[in-house]
């Protein structure tokens, strides 16, 4: 009797440790509804060069069995892109124009079948600056201001004092951009806004300066827009040439947004 007993009282506890290490080597079941995290692959201030493409990521911290409707502003206009279901990341391509901004910020997501999607505290937003490409032959300027659709400025470059016109812009366009080439005779110059016609009292001018090395600086002022055709001084900047390596260089300087004239 003892025997008879001890045996299914074995097997009871056998087929409990079998139990329990098929149970252990299942794989992690994410329970349905747990939720998930959306964001852009990109966020803060990005550079584009003319000729790069640029394009955003929007991606969900882990892949759902169903579509996925992202939604955002592109500079403040809403729309939306859809994931196809067991994708995590669908990109959005992005026009690149010298002398224009792109913002987007991601304002939320939706599972098909209501599975809880929540906007990340991180990486919601990225905005996409676009600059005129590195030149290594030359200063490359590229001036933008505000309300652009009915303030039209030009950008001029001159000798120091500003007497005359090395090279300009006048394009009518929403920005301006211009190239001052390596092979000018070392010496100071001027970088000039000039309103060629404005509704607003003031405009605020931003000026990028992308440097042969790859170096990009930011000038921002305000002018006068009450003066059509009027110059104003922005920045300076001296061209220096090594004499034993031939090598250029540039110093800017910024200086008062005072009228020329």
């Amino acid at each position: 009797m003892k025997n008879i007993k001890f045996i299914p009282l074995f097997l009871i506890a056998l087929t409990l440790i079998v139990s329990s290490c098929a149970i252990d080597n299942d794989p992690a079941v994410i329970p349905m509804g747990e939720a998930v995290t959306a964001s852009l692959d990109k966020t803060g201030e990005i550079y584009a060069f003319d000729g790069d493409e640029i394009s955003v990521g929007f991606v969900l911290s882990r892949t759902l069995a169903e579509s996925t409707q992202f939604t955002y502003t592109l500079n403040g206009v809403e729309k939306s892109i859809d994931l196809i279901q067991g994708q995590q990341s669908v990109s959005l391509a992005i026009p690149n124009v010298v002398g224009e901004s792109n913002s987007i910020v991601l304002t939320g997501a939706f599972a098909l079948n209501n599975d809880a999607v929540l906007v990340g505290s991180t990486n919601t937003s990225v905005t996409f600056i676009s600059v005129p490409a590195i030149n290594s032959n030359g200063l490359e300027i590229l001036m933008t201001w505000s309300n652009a659709v009915e303030n039209d400025l030009d950008l001029w470059l001159t000798n120091e004092p500003p007497t005359t016109s090395i090279v300009t812009s006048q394009t009518g366009t929403p920005s301006e951009s211009l190239t001052f080439d390596n092979t000018q005779p070392d010496g100071t110059y001027n970088i000039l806004p000039r309103v060629w016609s404005a509704v607003d009292a003031t405009v605020d001018v931003k000026m990028y300066i992308i440097h042969p090395n790859g170096t990009i600086e930011i000038f921002n002022d305000s002018v006068s827009g009450e003066t059509t055709q009027a110059f104003y001084y922005f920045v300076k900047f001296e061209k220096v040439t090594d004499a034993g390596t031939g090598d250029v260089t540039y110093k800017t300087t910024k200086v008062a947004a005072e009228s020329v004239f």
